[in-house]
C-alpha cells in the first residue's frame, strides 16, 4: 500500500478552519465538504481522524449534525507533522519522547496496528497484529510485503475497489478477509489511512467472534420470527396502554380475520374494549397485566367476524428499562377439545341413562305382569319412569278420545297436568305435532334439545315451563292393536340417541302385551261378555266354486305368535273344496291339513297369516267362539270383555271388509259357575306357549281315541319341536287336574 498524493490532505483540511482568522470558529461537516470539493463521507473521516490526533475537537448538535473546531493552542501544521509514525526527519528530544510515547500505546492497543512504507513492506508491526495474522514474533512480519495477509481474491478486490479509495479520499474502512501464516482465512474489520509521508496505517482487527455473536443473534432473531409466525397457538402482542400491536397468522385464523383484508380491524384496540372481552366479562381480568401480573384465562367467545371458538391461555407483562412496555398474550383456540369433552360428557350422560333405562324397563316389564288392571299397568309405567334419575315426567295418554287425548295416567308433574302441556305445535290438531304424528305413524317421535332457537316457539315455551328439553312420544301397541302413547321427558337436552331410543322403544310392545294380556284374561275370567254375532257375505268374494251346498263350521281359531293362527274346524266335501279354493286365492290361507275324514264330514287344520279379520278380534281381546260359512256367507259369533269400544270393531273391520252385518249384540252371563276355577286356571296359570299347546293338540285331535294326529304332527303346525309340544301339554294338564281334583 503505497499513497501516491503528493499534498498532504490534513494540512489542506486544517487550512480550511485557519481562513479569514477564523481559527476557533466551529465549522459544519457540509462547510468543510463544501470548502475541500471531496466526498462527504471522505471528509468526515478525515475530520475524525484530526479529532483522533488532537488537531481538531467535535460536537453532535441535533439528532444528526455534527461541530468541528480547532482547539486552543493548537499548533497547525506542526502537529500533523508529529502523527507521522514512518519517514519522520529529526534528531529532538521531544520529537523522540513523542514517538516512544506513541509507540507505547500501539504495543498495548487491542486492535492491530502496522505501518507500511511507500513500497508496501512492514516498518511497524504491533504484538496484537501479528497475533492476528498468526505469527508470535511482530519481528517475522517487519520488512514482509503487505500482500503475504490476503490470498488471491481479497488481493484483487484491494488492489480494485479499495486501494484506489484510500488515495483518493484518505482513509478507508470496512470488511475483509485476510489470510493467516497457516494458510487459513478469518474475517476482519480494516482502517486504513494514508499517512504524511505516503506510506498507509493499518488497524485490523478480528471479527470472527463478532461475526458468529451477530450470525447467531440473526438466526435467534429469525427462529423467533418464525417460532411466532408458525406457532400453533394464538400470538398477540399489546403495548403499555393494552393496545394491539401485533398478532400472529394462527391468531388471524382464530378470530377468522378474511382473507380479503391484511390486518384486523382489531389492530390498535384496547383488548379490553373489544366486545368479546366485555361480553364475556374479561376486562377487569386483562386490566392486571399493567400491575404486573401474569394472568390464565379460559372462556368461549365470538370474534368480531362471528367466528365462535374457546379461548385458553395466559399473557405474561413485558418490561423494558424497569417500565411497563405492554405484554404478550398466547392463546390455544381449544374448541374442538371442547366439543369433544362435551361428547364424552353426553356419551357418560347417555351410558349412565341407558345402564338406568335397562334397569327401568326391566322393572317396568316385571311390574305390568303382576297388575290386574290397565289403569294400574298405566300408572306403574309413568311411576318407574318419574323416578328415574334420567327422566323429569311420564304420561300415557289414551287413543280413543277423538282429537283430544285423554290423559290416562302421568307422573312427575302436577294434578292438572295434560298431553298438551309439553309438546303443543300449532300443527297438532291437525297431525303435524310429535303427539299426533305418533298417533298417526304409529311411529315414536324425538324432539332433542327443546330449547333450541330452531324448535317452533310454542314448543320450547311448552319446554321451559315444564322443565324439559328433550322429550320422547312412543305408540302403545301390540299385534296391530293401538292402545295410545306414552310420553317421557328429559332435562338433557341431547337425550334419546339412538341406543337409549331402541331401548325405551320396547315400552310401547311391553305396555301394549300387558294391556292385551289383561283384556283376555278378564275375558276368560269374567262371568259376563259381549257376544257379537257378524255376517260378512263379501268374505269369500268370487273365489269361491259354483257349488255353494257345502257347509264349514270354525270350532276355534287359535294363535300361535307373529301374526300367525290355526283355524280348526269341519268341513262335508263340497266346503273342503271350498276351503282348498281359498287357500289359492287368498294370501292369508297359507296352509291347509285334513285328519279324522269320514263320509260325510273332514275335520281339518288352516294356517292363517296375518287375516284382517282375526287380528282385528285379537287386538281388542276378544276371541271366536264360532264361526261358520254357509251358502258362501260367512258368519262368526265373538266374544269381547265388558266395555269393549264395539263400535270401535265394527269401524275396523269395515276397513277390510266394506259389508260388514251386525246381526246381533248381547250381553252374555256364563251358565256354569262351577266352572270359574278352570277359567281362573286357563287366564292365570297357564302360560300363553301352554294354552296353545293345549288348544292346538284339543281342536287337532291329539286327545281322540283313537289319536286323530299325533304329537309331532301338531308340534309341526306350531312350528315347535314335539318334546316341547309334550312338554307344555303335560304341565297344562297337571294345573287343569289339581284345581278338579282339588274340588272333590
Amino acid at each position: 500500500m503505497a499513497s501516491g498524493s503528493s499534498q498532504d490532505i490534513y494540512e489542506r483540511t486544517l487550512a480550511v478552519f485557519d481562513r479569514d482568522g477564523g481559527r476557533y470558529e466551529p465549522l459544519t461537516t457540509p462547510e468543510v465538504t463544501e470548502a475541500l470539493d471531496v466526498d462527504r463521507r471522505a471528509v468526515y473521516e478525515r475530520l475524525q481522524r484530526l479529532v483522533d490526533r488532537g488537531d481538531l475537537e467535535t460536537k453532535e448538535v441535533g439528532s444528526h449534525a455534527r461541530v468541528w473546531w480547532r482547539p486552543p493552542g493548537s499548533s497547525g501544521a506542526d502537529d500533523a507533522d508529529q502523527a507521522g509514525l514512518a519517514g519522520q526527519s529529526g534528531d529532538g528530544p521531544v520529537r523522540e519522547q513523542a514517538l516512544r510515547q506513541r509507540s507505547r500505546a500501539m504495543e498495548s492497543a487491542i486492535d492491530g496496528i502496522a505501518v507500511v512504507d511507500e513500497s508496501g513492506e512492514f516498518v511497524y508491526v504491533n504484538e496484537t497484529h501479528a497475533d492476528v495474522y498468526g505469527y508470535g514474533d511482530p519481528a517475522e512480519m517487519v520488512g514482509e510485503h503487505w500482500h503475504r495477509c490476503y490470498d488471491e481474491a481479497e488481493l484483487a478486490r484491494l488492489e480494485e475497489e479499495i486501494l484506489p479509495t484510500l488515495y483518493d479520499e484518505g482513509s478507508w474502512r470496512g470488511e475483509t478477509r485476510g489470510r493467516r501464516a497457516d494458510g487459513t482465512t478469518f474475517p476482519q474489520e480494516l482502517s486504513l489511512t494514508v499517512s504524511d509521508d505516503g506510506g498507509v496505517i493499518c488497524v485490523v482487527r478480528d471479527i470472527t467472534e463478532r461475526n458468529a455473536q451477530e450470525r447467531r443473534l440473526r438466526d435467534a432473531r429469525r427462529f423467533n420470527e418464525e417460532l411466532v409466525e408458525n406457532a400453533p397457538f394464538g400470538m398477540f402482542r399489546l403495548d403499555e396502554d393494552l393496545r394491539i400491536t401485533y398478532e400472529n397468522p394462527r391468531a388471524e385464523e382464530i378470530i377468522g380475520l378474511p382473507e380479503e383484508q391484511d390486518t384486523s380491524d382489531a389492530m390498535g384496540v384496547d383488548i379490553r374494549k373489544l366486545p368479546p372481552i366485555v361480553e364475556t366479562g374479561q376486562s377487569a381480568l386483562f386490566s392486571q397485566l399493567q400491575e404486573g401480573e401474569t394472568i390464565e384465562f379460559d372462556f368461549p367467545f365470538e370474534s368480531i367476524y362471528g367466528k365462535e371458538a374457546y379461548f385458553t391461555g395466559r399473557a405474561v407483562p413485558v418490561y423494558r428499562d424497569g417500565e411497563f412496555d405492554g405484554a404478550i398474550l398466547m392463546a390455544t383456540d381449544i374448541s374442538e377439545r371442547r366439543q369433544y369433552e362435551r361428547r364424552l360428557e353426553r356419551q357418560r350422560e347417555q351410558l349412565a341413562a341407558l345402564d338406568e333405562l335397562n334397569g327401568v324397563v326391566r322393572g317396568i316389564t316385571e311390574a305390568v305382569i303382576e297388575q290386574s288392571t290397565r289403569e294400574e299397568i298405566e300408572q306403574v309405567v309413568c311411576d318407574r319412569l318419574a323416578a328415574a334419575d334420567s327422566y323429569r315426567f311420564a304420561w300415557i295418554s289414551a287413543a280413543d278420545a277423538g282429537l283430544e287425548l285423554e290423559t290416562r295416567a302421568a307422573a312427575g308433574v302436577d294434578d292438572d297436568f295434560t298431553d298438551r302441556s309439553v309438546a303443543t305445535t300449532p300443527n297438532e290438531a291437525t297431525g303435524q305435532g310429535p303427539i299426533r304424528r305418533a298417533v298417526r305413524t304409529r311411529e315414536m317421535q324425538i324432539t332433542r334439545n327443546a330449547l333450541d332457537s330452531d324448535t317452533p316457539q310454542r314448543l320450547r315455551e311448552a319446554a321451559r315451563e315444564s322443565g324439559y328439553q328433550s322429550l320422547a312420544v312412543i305408540p302403545v301397541v301390540h299385534q296391530g292393536m293401538f292402545y295410545g302413547v306414552l310420553g317421557v321427558s328429559s332435562g338433557r337436552p341431547d337425550a334419546f340417541a339412538v341406543e337409549e331410543r331402541a331401548v325405551i322403544g320396547q315400552l310401547g310392545d311391553v305396555i301394549g302385551h300387558a294391556i292385551a294380556a289383561v283384556d283376555r284374561k278378564r275375558a276368560l275370567m269374567g262371568n259376563e261378555v259381549v257376544e257379537l254375532t257378524i255376517r260378512i257375505p263379501g268374505l269369500l268374494g268370487d273365489q269361491v266354486p259354483n257349488s255353494t251346498e257345502g257347509t264349514i263350521t270354525i270350532d276355534r281359531v287359535t294363535p300361535v305368535g307373529d301374526d300367525e293362527y290355526l283355524a280348526y274346524g269341519t268341513a262335508t266335501e263340497d266346503g273342503m273344496e271350498m276351503i282348498r279354493a281359498l287357500g289359492e286365492h287368498r294370501s292369508e290361507w297359507t296352509e291347509l291339513r285334513t285328519f279324522d275324514e269320514r263320509d260325510d264330514e273332514v275335520r281339518f287344520e288352516q294356517r292363517l297369516s296375518n287375516p284382517p279379520l282375526t287380528s282385528i278380534v285379537a287386538d281388542y281381546g276378544g276371541n271366536f267362539k264360532c264361526g261358520w260359512i254357509e251358502d258362501g256367507v260367512y258368519s262368526a259369533t265373538i266374544q269381547f270383555p265388558p266395555g269393549t269400544d264395539v263400535r270401535g270393531v265394527v269401524t275396523h273391520i269395515q276397513e277390510s271388509y266394506l259389508d260388514v252385518r251386525v246381526v246381533s249384540r248381547r250381553q252374555v252371563v256364563r251358565e256354569d259357575p262351577t266352572s270359574q276355577h278352570i277359567l281362573d286356571v286357563l287366564a292365570e296359570d297357564l302360560t300363553e306357549r301352554q294354552r296353545t299347546a293345549l288348544e292346538a293338540g284339543y281342536f287337532g285331535g291329539f286327545f281322540e281315541w283313537p289319536r286323530h294326529r299325533s304329537g309331532e304332527a301338531v308340534a309341526e303346525s306350531l312350528d315347535i319341536g314335539a318334546s316341547t309340544f309334550h312338554q307344555h301339554v303335560r304341565k297344562a294338564e297337571k294345573k287343569l287336574l289339581d284345581v278338579v281334583f282339588a274340588e272333590l
